[in-house]
């Protein structure tokens, strides 16, 4: 048995019912009890539903959040964050307004909608948190995470107009579709950064380690695990870089994952 699974969020772990499965809870409840460490990595905050899900996943042990730019411990341990650098901040925020294009602010377990739109208000009911709007100077400590939000027709425009700036890693999810989530972190922030760190901290070789994803922001951390795991719903370049293919996530393609891992 594999002794962790990472687990993204929207097209892994949620589908377009915008919540886990009773099935797939109930194959989560096995791998704890099998003695598991299943982590959540997710570009998600550390807020709402998502928080919970991290701690149904393991309520004392370490996340991934912000696709790499803050790693949470749901028991004591301080959270290990990596700012966006001010420069990137303010790029960003003109790029924003240059193009009328949705931006979020995120800091560890808060956020803003800097540029509103109709995609942030339902972005904010698909996180399941209250929709707030405003700037950099709102929430107290350090920006972790930007993010556009934008028509999938747009993806390469957003690109093009960020080219060089920060970490940039794009998503989908099917409980919005037609919809992508571009975020920038600091250079060097990735899942594939974060999953080799907590590895570390729990001294467990990354050959023993399993990732679950769909999207373009989960092949960092594809690349860097032994088993790594797409779903049926996921992008081609996820499935060529997986070393497993499951099912889609609306039929619970991720049961299919954690069993795999408890065989191996």
């Amino acid at each position: 048995m594999l002794p962790i699974v990472c687990i993204d969020v929207d097209g892994t772990l949620v589908g377009s019912s915008g919540s886990p499965t009773d099935k797939v809870l109930t194959a989560i409840g096995e791998s704890i009890s099998r003695g598991q460490s299943l982590i959540l990595s997710t570009a998600r905050g550390a807020m709402g539903p998502t928080y919970g899900y991290a701690k149904t996943l393991n309520s004392n042990g370490w996340h991934i959040f912000h696709a790499g730019a803050a790693l949470v411990n749901t028991g004591h341990q301080p959270t290990r964050e990596y700012p966006v650098p001010s420069d990137v901040l303010k790029t960003c925020m003109q790029v924003a307004i240059e193009h009328d294009w949705a931006l979020e602010l995120y800091w560890k377990s808060d956020y803003r909608a800097f540029r509103n739109s109709d995609f942030t208000r339902l972005h904010a009911e698909m996180l399941g948190i209250d929709l707030q709007v405003g700037g950099p100077n709102d929430v107290e400590g350090d920006i972790v995470r930007l993010q556009f939000v934008v028509s999938e027709t747009s993806l390469s425009d957003v690109k093009d107009a960020l080219d060089g700036i920060g970490t940039l890693r794009s998503a989908t999810s099917p409980a919005m579709p037609g919809v992508c989530f571009v975020s920038i972190t600091q250079l060097g922030i990735t899942k594939g950064k974060a999953v080799t760190e907590i590895s570390s901290m729990l001294d467990i070789n990354l050959s023993d380690v399993m990732m679950v994803g769909d999207g373009h922001n989960d092949l960092d951390a594809l690349r860097v695990v032994g088993h790594g795991v797409a779903m049926g719903n996921a992008e081609q370049e996820v499935i060529d870089q997986a070393r497993y293919l499951v099912d889609t996530v609306d039929n619970d393609g991720l049961i299919e994952a954690l069993e795999l891992s408890w065989s191996l």
